[in-house]
């Protein structure tokens, strides 16, 4: 279920968790500890708790949501609202935590680098 004021950091968890999950179908120990490590980036006064509040939180958003197609369009979506929102540094912020989450299991996915190539041309970094 979507919170209800959804947070910057709740949007950018819901990027990284569809992108995580979606790409190659699971959640690794690792893409999480990455996912929270790179939120931490983007909020450095926020407490450990802070950052898994919002990952549960996202999660279950992300859960909520019923095909991979549906979550793969809300990302876009937001992808188009970063491109308008951001500056070039932090949309290139973006995209440098995908390649690390991609590369965090140990393996890149074709379905990983098509995605990584189509967030790159919404975000307007191509």
């Amino acid at each position: 279920m979507k919170p209800q004021n959804p947070s910057a950091l709740h949007i950018l968890a819901f990027v990284y968790l569809t992108f995580s999950h979606v790409t190659d179908g699971e959640l690794s120990h690792e893409e999480i500890d990455t996912i929270a490590r790179v939120l931490h980036g983007w909020l450095p006064d926020a407490t450990n708790e802070q950052i898994s509040h919002v990952l549960v939180e996202t999660a279950a958003w992300v859960n909520g949501i019923g095909s991979d197609e549906e979550r793969l369009a809300q990302v876009e979506t937001y992808a188009h609202l970063m491109k308008e929102q951001m500056s070039e540094k932090q949309r290139s912020a973006v995209l440098v935590n995908l390649i690390e989450l991609a590369r965090a299991d140990g393996k890149i996915t074709v379905t990983e680098e098509q995605l990584i190539a189509r967030l790159t041309a919404i975000l307007g970094l191509a």
